[in-house]
């Protein structure tokens, strides 16, 4: 598998050297050699450091990492990274990160997640766009932690940040097609190469598949997917100081991809009864989570392009760069939310945004410094709207009209800059210090409307406002190196997430729409380290102290976000070991303990609750062995995850509270000899593990609870070409 191995090479020749981070799960492939290290390259700091030089707990995957696992789409890293997990809001449609359990996981796109997504370092703001199909990348990263002296206030829980593979003069290229179960097919390729001796190209194309995972016996499927993406990009390098990287992309999904299950329950408890009925005489037959009965469409619409440019610029000791981004987004999606065949309640919701942003960043080495300074602009306009309907809620099953709804429309800008700055000074060899600052003034105004709900209200209910903050993020660590190949480092960082304003379903008091921006204090000790030529062990411990958290609440159909105060404290652990040539070991574990305190008492009764997906314990791990076989390679692979017992909203239930499970997958690949051609046969959850990935408590308005049912076991196939 000397393709394979070719590929990886700088995850095999020091296999747990270039793991650096904490909880970090890879695969990888070959012996150890000492001798010979090719080191990944990471912009985890915005200047390009080895992974295990880095200061900071960052995971990291290749492309082909992600491809040998498995992972599609841009969520799919939460399975093998402890201490991130991700939201699900919208039967899946809605997808929102959560690292070290810091998230606010509410569904309403105006608001920005704490932990910030980022795609060539162009920041998504959007949370119903993060779930978009991975092709032709070049790396992923994942930050954990406050990052907010480099990378803005909305990353006071850390960020994910996706690399795309650039143009480059050789040409070269791959064509991956990939089919499963229920329909699956996925094709992507990428060809690119030189045009001129100083302007390269690359077109990079996906189209992603399938029939629908969820069976609707009188309508159509839900949890489907049909999206194709395409990204054109050109490299102009007029000479070694100067490159340009130019790229658009436009992405296109007609959908279904959301989708729920029906489990019937009341007041929060599962009904103990088997043969118990919702409030509307309905219950789902077979109790299998991927048949329903719905009379509703589900659906997922979205129009994305994207345009960017990315310069270098190198004068002397110094490198200015200018990184611009524009995204043009349209999107909205629709849910059968009762999920029955009854008309009782229907939710859409529409997105319209217009959003640019422009970084001017200078970089520069001295004898004993690494530094970056820089300026930061963003402008997020948006339109945001919802609409509910459904005869029992609505319409003349409560005496109304018929075709009655309540719709909501919001407009909403943000308008943010920042100056930042970061230095790393070295006092001796062994003993440096890193320093940061980013001022950051945000300013928003808001307005929103909505018809009278239940017509109670005395006519619409209208409310306009707007915000203007300043703050300060700062960063202070120590690192100490008492030997070439350990790292150990501690510091204190504070993170800052601008406040907002709440875009509640139904109207709510005018004096809880606004609510302040939160402030972390994070303190962290963490170690990087060679125990052995094979043996390589990292760990991180933390601590964090928030001031007017950002909580959320979904109670019924009460949405609402806080301002509360929150602790939380944990530690990541991973050991990989090579214990023989060709077979590779990595374990990863993280442990966690976040709680949300001074809760209204209208939301808990004690006044403090576990945060929202935040397990106690997460465990990941991967087994590979690779050896030579008809004139390639054959190698055998099992990763797995597990999950301690965790909730899926701040205000519990024992409805929405997720008991502990494991998701374990297998995958047999052939590489030939002359590395141009692969193919692999693999299982997904091959053990038919049962699992949710979210949930929402409805069971006091329907008597049932949504449910989003985890993929079941699947069987599927790939073969991919390079050249």
């Amino acid at each position: 598998m000397d393709n394979f191995r070719q590929s990886l090479r700088p995850f095999t020749r020091n296999t747990l050297r270039l793991l650096a981070g904490t909880g970090i799960l890879m695969f990888v492939s070959g012996t150890v050699q000492a001798d010979v290290i090719e080191e990944i390259v990471v912009t985890a700091q915005k200047r390009e450091e080895s992974l295990q030089d880095v200061a900071v707990s960052v995971t990291a995957f290749s492309g082909d990492q992600m491809a040998e696992l498995g992972l599609t789409s841009a969520i799919d890293l939460v399975s093998q990274t402890p201490g991130l997990q991700v939201s699900g809001s919208g039967g899946g449609s809605v997808n929102t990160f959560s690292v070290r359990g810091v998230t606010q996981n509410d569904f309403a796109a105006s608001q920005e997640s704490p932990v910030a997504v980022y795609v060539d370092e162009g920041y998504v703001s959007l949370n119903s766009i993060t779930n978009f199909s991975l092709f032709d990348i070049e790396r992923a990263e994942v930050l954990r932690g406050p990052q907010g002296t480099l990378f803005g206030r909305n990353a006071t829980g850390g960020l994910v940040h996706y690399i795309t593979k650039t143009p480059k003069q050789e040409f070269d290229g791959y064509v991956d097609v990939q089919l499963g179960e229920d329909g699956r097919k996925k094709v992507e390729g990428a060809v690119g190469g030189g045009l001129t001796d100083i302007v390269s190209g690359r077109v990079s194309a996906a189209w992603n598949k399938d029939n629908g995972l969820i069976d609707n016996d009188i309508g159509p499927d839900s949890m489907e997917q049909d999206d194709y993406s395409v990204r054109g990009q050109m490299l102009i390098e007029p000479s070694e100081d100067l490159s340009v990287l130019l790229k658009a992309q436009y992405a296109d999904e007609d959908a279904a991809r959301g989708g729920y299950a029906h489990t019937v329950g009341f007041a929060g408890e599962y009904a103990t009864d088997p043969a118990a009925t919702d409030f509307f005489g309905y219950r789902d037959a077979d109790g299998d989570p991927f048949t329903v009965s719905q009379d509703v469409e589900t659906f997922t619409k979205s129009e994305v392009l994207e345009l960017a440019a990315h310069i270098d610029w190198t004068l002397g000791d110094f490198t200015f760069t200018s990184v611009t981004n524009y995204q043009d987004i349209e999107d909205s999606y629709g849910e059968d939310a009762d999920v029955t065949p009854f008309d009782i309640y229907n939710y859409e919701q529409t997105n319209d945004v217009d959003q640019v942003s422009q970084e001017l960043r200078m970089t520069w080495e001295g004898e004993r410094t690494r530094n970056v300074i820089g300026f930061y602009y963003l402008n997020i306009d948006g339109k945001y709207g919802t609409r509910q309907t459904g005869d029992a809620f609505f319409g003349t099953g409560v005496g109304y009209p018929a075709g009655t709804a309540e719709v909501v429309a919001a407009d909403q800008e943000t308008e943010t800059w920042a100056i930042f700055g970061q230095t790393e000074f070295d006092f001796t060899d062994q003993w440096s210090i890193t320093l940061g600052i980013r001022y950051n003034s945000d300013d928003k105004d808001f307005s929103y409307n909505s018809t009278d709900i239940y017509f109670l209200q005395g006519g619409n209910v209208t409310f306009s406002d707007s915000l203007s903050e300043e703050d300060v993020s700062v960063k202070v660590q120590l690192n100490w190196r008492p030997v070439d190949d350990w790292l150990v480092y501690a510091g204190y960082s504070r993170g800052i997430k601008a406040g907002g304003f709440n875009l509640p379903l139904f109207p709510i008091a005018e004096g809880n729409f606004p609510f302040d921006g939160e402030v972390l204090n994070a303190y962290e000790i963490g170690l990087k380290s060679n125990l052995s030529d094979t043996v390589r062990f990292n760990a991180a411990a933390y601590y964090y102290d928030y001031d007017d958290y950002q909580a959320y609440s979904f109670d019924g159909f009460a949405t609402f976000l806080f301002n509360a105060n929150a602790e939380t404290y944990g530690a990541e652990f991973e050991l990989a070991a090579t214990p023989i040539e060709g077979l590779d070991i990595l374990l990863g574990l993280a442990l966690l303990d976040a709680d949300v305190k001074d809760v209204p008492l209208t939301i808990s009764p004690t006044g403090k609750e576990t945060a929202a997906l935040a397990p106690d314990v997460t465990f990941n791990g991967l087994v590979r062995y690779e050896w030579p076989a008809f004139g390639g390679s054959l190698a055998v692979q099992t990763d797995f995850a597990w999950k301690d017992d965790h909730n899926f909203n701040l205000s519990f239930t024992p409805v929405i509270k997720e008991e502990s499970y494991g998701v374990a997958n297998a995958r047999l690949a052939y590489t030939s000899g002359d590395e141009s051609w692969s193919a692999a046969i693999f299982v997904r959850n091959f053990t038919d593990t049962d699992y949710r990935v979210y949930a929402f408590d409805t069971t006091a308005f329907f008597g049932s609870i949504e449910d989003i049912p985890g993929p079941d076991r699947w069987v599927g196939g790939n073969v991919s070409y390079h050249w």
